[in-house]
């Protein structure tokens, strides 16, 4: 026996307007879907909403893919933007499209404000134009000049930006033309400060430790090779000291040194840049030059229902809580140049152990200045 016709049309139409379950989501796939900044509840009181940034960071457009980046929060900063957290990333795409520095900046790790080619290698004449890679900025206090006005401040630091192009071809040192982080920054030297490569390291992913203190070091170093070598703090454009290499086990490149309650903390990246086995480890030393424990401790790595290729870090401190700043990929997302930057928080233990990191899509709260 056959219904009648008009309840099977009946049947028919509701079938075909009721909309089909949803697949659960656990994580974004496109730039599109990433988590953006908003309110979480408060575990601690339910009542309450806290403001996270959301992991990719919201940096402005018109395209999200950026690695390296590098963090800071520099407490004066100029005519244009106090008080503010900044990132320097690359911008990440083929190495001939890798020609300019792009830098942001936030009052509360939330908001970001984008500062467009803040260095643009072509204006450099010893660069090759391609591949500006993982930018490095560090400050030095000036003398202030008098008369004292009320804009003398602006002219407190000087800000350098030390940097990579060609793909090794060398590291240079530009300076801030405004005496702020938000540049633009010009060339410094007419040359590169590391030229090529050294002790096997390729001359590569600067990192400049100890600015507006009597030594100032310099690390870099990719090809599996890590270096360090002494700049002139008064001038921050010269080296003073001989080259020393300082390559930890499984080291490939990125390296990031922090200085905690005596104890220097060498951070580096290891594994394949393009895919998941890509992370951070460390090794721990009493100075800056080491000698470095020989037993790495791999405490960032990706997952696949959240992000993967999880490497190239920056550490900001505030006070004594640490965020850590790295670059990862959205999972299944294999194209080479798609990174983007997130941030969260890095803690240690009662013996100063550095605590594998929990990569989230929620980021961390927001930290107004």
């Amino acid at each position: 026996m056959h219904p009648p016709l008009s309840l099977t049309l009946t049947l028919l139409l509701t079938l075909l307007l009721t909309p089909l379950p949803t697949p659960a989501k656990t994580t974004p796939q496109t730039p599109l879907e990433q988590a953006q900044p908003r309110p979480h509840q408060n575990p601690a009181n339910p009542e309450q909403t806290i403001l996270k940034t959301g992991n990719p960071l919201a940096l402005p457009g018109p395209w999200p893919w950026y690695a390296d980046p590098e963090a800071h929060r520099f407490a004066h900063t100029g005519p244009s933007a106090a008080q503010n957290y900044w990132l320097y990333p690359t911008y990440s795409a083929a190495y001939e499209q890798q020609t300019f520095f792009d830098a942001f900046s936030s009052p509360d790790l939330v908001t970001w404000t984008k500062h467009p080619t803040v260095l643009n290698i072509t204006q450099i004449p010893w660069s090759t134009n391609r591949a500006a890679w993982a930018p490095s900025v560090a400050r030095r206090p000036v003398p202030k000049r008098p008369p004292m006005t009320e804009t003398a401040e602006e002219d407190a630091y000087a800000y350098y930006m030390y940097f990579a192009t060609g793909d090794g071809t060398g590291i240079g040192v530009a300076r801030s033309t405004t005496n702020s982080p938000a540049g633009p920054f010009a060339d410094a030297l007419g040359r590169p400060l590391v030229n090529g490569t050294v002790m096997g390291a390729e001359a590569i992913d600067a990192q400049v430790f100890g600015a507006g203190t009597p030594r100032v070091w310099l690390y870099f170093g990719g090809w599996g090779h890590a270096v360090v070598v002494e700049v002139d703090a008064e001038s921050m454009t010269a080296l003073t000291g001989p080259f020393v290499e300082i390559t930890p086990p499984e080291y490939v490149e990125g390296p990031w040194v922090l200085k905690r309650r005596g104890v220097y903390y060498f951070m580096y990246s290891v594994g394949g840049w393009g895919d998941n086995s890509y992370g951070v480890s460390y090794v721990t030393g009493p100075s800056p030059t080491g000698p470095f424990t020989a037993t790495p401790t791999k405490i960032l790595q990706g997952n696949d229902k959240i992000g993967t290729g999880t490497g190239h870090h920056s550490v900001l401190t505030i006070g004594e809580e640490y965020y850590i700043v790295y670059h990862r990929r959205y999972p299944n997302d294999t194209a080479r140049d798609h990174r983007v930057v997130c941030i969260d928080r890095m803690e240690f233990d009662a013996q100063g152990n550095i605590l594998p990191v929990n990569i989230t899509l929620e980021g961390v709260e927001a930290r107004p200045l």
